[in-house]
C-alpha cells in the first residue's frame, strides 16, 4: 500500500478523474440509474462522495459508512444540481486530502470508496476507463491480504491471488487453489460489483468457489451478474 503521507495525493487524483468524467455528462446521463449501486443515479453516487467528504472533515464520520449515513448524504442533496455538489465536493474534498495525511486506521478509506465509484459511474455509462494504476492496486492491497488470512484460519486449501498476466498478488505461490483475474476485475470482485457466480468462475482448483467467495468480499456479491 502506498505510504499514508501519499493518501491525500491519491484521494485528489480519484476525486478530480469522477468529477472530470462528471463534468462530461448531460442531464439525461446523470438520471442514469447505476446497476452496481441500486437504487441510485450517478447523480446519487456523486452525492454520496461529496458526503462522505463532508461528514468526515465535520467530525460525524470516523470509519466506514453504515447504510443509513450513505441514505442520508444521498437524500441531503437529492434536489441539489450535480455541478453544486460538485462544487461543494471540491471545497470539503480539498480539506479532507489534508486530513488523510495523518496515520489512521481508516486513511485509505476515501480514497477507496471514490476510486470504486468511478468505475461504478463509467460501467453504469459504458464509458471504460482508469482500470490500472496505483489507484487501482490500493483498492486490492488489504482486501487481498485479509481474503489469505481468512483462508488459512478457515481450513480451505490454500489460495494464491494473480493478475491475468500471472503476477502473484497474495497467499502461497505453491497453493492448490488460484484466483486469477486482472486487478480491475479483482477490484469489481472483491467490493461486490460482480455476482457470485461470476466470481466463482475466476477460481480454478477447488470444486467448492463459494467457500472462498464469502471470505473474498468486502461487499456483496450482487444479486445478479453485472458486465462492464
Amino acid at each position: 500500500m502506498p505510504a499514508v503521507s501519499d493518501l491525500g495525493a491519491l484521494y485528489r487524483q480519484a476525486r478530480e478523474q469522477v468529477s472530470a468524467l462528471v463534468r462530461s455528462l448531460g442531464p439525461q446521463q446523470l438520471e442514469t440509474p447505476v446497476p452496481s449501486c441500486p437504487g441510485w443515479t450517478v447523480h446519487d453516487v456523486v452525492s454520496h462522495l461529496a458526503g462522505v467528504a463532508n461528514d468526515v472533515i465535520t467530525g460525524r464520520l470516523t470509519g466506514i459508512p453504515t447504510p443509513e449515513e450513505t441514505a442520508a448524504q444521498v437524500a441531503a442533496r437529492s434536489g441539489t444540481p450535480t455541478s453544486i455538489v460538485l462544487r461543494e465536493w471540491e471545497r470539503t474534498g480539498s480539506q479532507l486530502e489534508v486530513l488523510l495525511g495523518k496515520e489512521g486506521r481508516f486513511a485509505e478509506i476515501p480514497v477507496v470508496d471514490a476510486t470504486v465509484h468511478e468505475q461504478d459511474i463509467r460501467g453504469a455509462l459504458g464509458m471504460p476507463g482508469n482500470r490500472t494504476g496505483e489507484l487501482i492496486d490500493l483498492t486490492l492491497r488489504r482486501p487481498l491480504e485479509l481474503f489469505v488470512g481468512k483462508v488459512d484460519s478457515s481450513g480451505l486449501d490454500p489460495v494464491e491471488v494473480t493478475d491475468d498476466a500471472g503476477t502473484h498478488l497474495a497467499g502461497p505461490e505453491d497453493a492448490p487453489v488460484v484466483l486469477r483475474a486482472s486487478r480491475f476485475e479483482l477490484m469489481r470482485c472483491v467490493y461486490g460489483r460482480r455476482s457470485a457466480s461470476q466470481i466463482g468462475r475466476r477460481f480454478a482448483g477447488t470444486d467448492d468457489p463459494g467457500a472462498y467467495v464469502d471470505l473474498l468480499v468486502v461487499f456483496g456479491p450482487a444479486a445478479t451478474d453485472i458486465v462492464e
